[in-house]
């Protein structure tokens, strides 16, 4: 996918007192659930030792998701979130979209969230793409007008003429991504919260997909954006908040942070910590 246009210029920073989102000793632990075989395995090993019986079907191995993170986010900031697969972007921005509710810690937003998460709208496939858009919007918490409003907006955006009015089933992938897209793209948050930024549908959608992603960040009063590319990074934020093993190693400044996580050997960076 190519990369992004910069935006207009980013709003600067408001004082200590204007928080976005503050977030205190967050910890999340996520439990894996273990296989018959796990179990088994494990039984045996415990037999074989001659150890009393351990209810392992119930026994606990977690992933340390988020350990301990602190920060705050000013209302007009513009954090991209930066790290390696595994290190706990994603998950943190599922806590700040409530997704996950923490395990310990405070995460405290203040003002309306919308997210671009590749997952976050689920379609009813049995109904067509107009009742989709209710649906979908219903889920992000809007109301039957709010919807209304922004119907044309969606319908001329996905474009997908007369099958908007068969069931979601008869789409291709592509058709059903530029629905969800467009859906989600139509309202202007207070913060915005992004999971990467994915091409969807072919090349001219792709297109004017990134245009509306360009227009939705402008327009959002505060964005969190994870993202492997440092030239989105560096077009779309004014800080970086480099996450390791589910902890904050580095939180400020664009171009410094990301100097110092390039500079960073690739095995000093480490992924998360299953327990």
């Amino acid at each position: 996918m190519s990369e992004l246009q910069k935006t207009a210029d980013m709003p600067a920073p408001t004082d200590d007192q204007d928080l976005a989102i503050e977030v205190k000793d967050l910890h999340l632990f996520l439990p894996i659930k273990r296989s018959a075989s796990q179990v088994l395995k494990q039984k045996l090993r415990n037999a074989a030792r001659g150890s009393t019986r351990v209810d392992f079907e119930h026994a606990g191995v977690y992933v340390r998701a988020i350990d301990g993170i602190s920060l705050e986010i000013h209302k007009g900031d513009r954090v991209g979130l930066i790290g390696n697969n595994g290190a706990g972007k994603s998950t943190f921005l599922k806590v700040l979209a409530g997704i996950y509710q923490p395990s310990s810690g405070e995460c405290i937003v203040k003002g309306s969230v919308e997210t671009l998460f590749t997952s976050k709208l689920v379609m009813d496939k049995d109904a067509s793409g107009y009742e989709n858009i209710y649906l979908m919007g219903y889920s992000m918490g809007l109301g039957k007008a709010q919807i209304a409003a922004l119907e044309q907006d969606v319908i001329d955006f996905a474009d997908l003429g007369n099958f908007l009015y068969l069931p979601v089933r008869t789409y291709s992938a592509g058709m059903a991504t530029r629905l969800g897209f467009a859906v989600a793209t139509s309202v202007r948050p207070e913060i915005l919260l992004i999971d990467e930024v994915v091409g969807a549908g072919d090349k001219d959608f792709r297109t004017k997909a990134q245009n509306r992603i360009s227009d939705t960040i402008s327009s959002s009063g505060t964005l969190v954006l994870a993202s492997h590319s440092d030239s989105i990074i560096q077009n779309f934020c004014n800080k970086v908040c480099w996450l390791d093993t589910g902890q904050v190693r580095f939180f400020g400044d664009t171009e410094e942070g990301l100097a110092l996580y390039n500079a960073t050997p690739t095995e000093a960076k480490s992924n998360v910590v299953v327990e």
